[in-house]
């Protein structure tokens, strides 16, 4: 599975998604760090990657309908969560649901709980 971490989202998941067997790039060693979230929409679709997100606005289905992306997740955990914490949950959750599952739907990551929106 590719993977494309915003901004928003900790360096060093992008090493445990490879641990993970992912190929997954991160925003800030692009060239799309700062870029807007369309353009980052769209470079995630073209390469067929699920985007890693912190940014509520990409959880918006109208903003984000159906074929607008390759698939996204929404990390709606705690304000105050480090790294570690952000790791272990992604982590969990990766290791639990189908790779189809994510591919073209809507993904909100919370706490000890994910909800999947079928586009």
């Amino acid at each position: 599975m590719r993977f494309l971490l915003d901004e928003n989202i900790p360096l060093s998941i992008l090493n445990l998604l490879k641990n993970l067997g992912h190929s997954v790039k991160h925003i800030k060693n692009i060239f799309l760090y700062s870029k807007s979230d369309k353009e980052i929409s769209e470079y995630a679709k073209n390469k067929k990657a699920i985007l890693i997100t912190r940014d509520l606005e990409f959880g918006s289905t109208i903003l984000y309908p159906k074929n607008s992306h390759y698939g996204v997740i929404v990390l709606r955990l705690p304000y105050y969560f480090n790294a570690e914490q952000i790791s272990k949950s992604l982590k969990e959750f990766i290791s639990s649901v189908d790779n189809k599952d994510m591919t073209g739907n809507l993904v909100i990551l919370e706490l000890n709980r994910y909800r999947i929106k079928k586009l």
